[in-house]
């Protein structure tokens, strides 16, 4: 476990991140290292209330074993609880050709992306919350149902492991179908760069605000997608269509700031008139500061 601010901030930069391999480590260093004496239960959503014993059996959880029953009886047993949750987390991955992209000196948003959902993920299925992971571009490409137990976390770290963009952007399509897969209400984490037109995220986001989920969106984004920052001319190809353009960034870097500022702004009002909390993450910054926000705002709605 990380013990030194010093240290935490050298696992969660997302450079570092990038070099590490296996997702579990990096799920537990962004949520143990830096969240250590924050809070006991930030994400707390579940219901607890003891109800019962069952005889234990097998691979069920260890926390749950009753031991001072074990003490009387000499036998084991599992508290049962009226309620063992009552969240379903929808962690929704953008894994369009757009995800591809990374800067010099950042990673790739993609891996980004991907290290903030094993981070969520590993969050709330220690706290029991059961969580499950699509994967789209412009249809779902992977779609793994929220499960709570532990064991869970291995598939939806392989899953995340093994994706790689591909395809392009339909956020309306693919939200309305994850609105029909998600009728328990519970909560929605999307994690994209919303590279779509407007009118279509919203669409889709109304969509899940209308089953009253409690929807969370991570823009994510390259500090040179915000900021055009660089030097001579430069040939850009569109990932997702291919088509390319050549330019002198200086000449056209205010204009597009605007642009770009124009567009956020747009989506954060949107997101705010209808109820959805909007963190946009910069992925040359430390992952934890995306954390920082969503526990703040958990923490806040408590």
């Amino acid at each position: 476990m990380i013990k030194t601010r010093r240290k935490q901030n050298k696992y969660l930069d997302p450079v570092m991140l990038g070099k590490l391999k296996n997702m579990e480590l990096i799920a537990r260093c962004a949520v143990e290292g830096f969240y250590t004496g924050l809070h006991p239960s930030p994400f707390h959503g579940f219901s607890v209330e003891y109800s019962d014993h069952r005889d234990y059996q097998p691979g069920d959880e260890l926390r749950y074993l009753d031991w001072k029953t074990f003490g009387r009886s000499d036998k084991l047993y599992v508290k049962q609880f009226q309620q063992e949750t009552n969240v379903n987390v929808y962690i929704l991955l953008d894994s369009s050709k757009s995800m591809a992209f990374g800067s010099e000196g950042s990673v790739r948003k993609i891996n980004y992306a991907s290290y903030l959902s094993a981070a969520l993920c590993y969050m709330m299925l220690k706290q029991n919350d059961s969580v499950g992971l699509a994967t789209f571009a412009q249809d779902i490409m992977q779609w793994i149902p929220p499960r709570s137990r532990y064991t869970h976390l291995h598939q939806l770290l392989v899953a995340l492991e093994q994706n790689e963009p591909k395809g392009q952007t339909y956020l309306a399509q693919v939200l309305h179908t994850i609105a029909e897969r998600s009728r328990r209400r519970g909560i929605v984490i999307l994690i994209s760069d919303l590279l779509d037109d407007v009118e279509n995220i919203k669409s889709g986001l109304a969509h899940l605000k209308y089953l009253k989920h409690d929807v969370i969106v991570f823009h994510t984004l390259d500090r040179q997608e915000l900021e055009l920052d660089y030097e001579g001319q430069i040939q850009f190809e569109d990932m997702e269509s291919k088509s390319v353009i050549r330019a002198f960034p200086k000449s056209v870097r205010k204009t597009y700031r605007k642009n770009v500022k124009d567009f956020l702004d747009e989506v954060q009002y949107s997101a705010g008139i209808s109820e959805i909390d909007y963190f946009l993450t910069n992925t040359s910054e430390p992952l934890n500061k995306a954390l920082l926000a969503y526990l703040n705002r958990r923490r806040r709605l408590g």
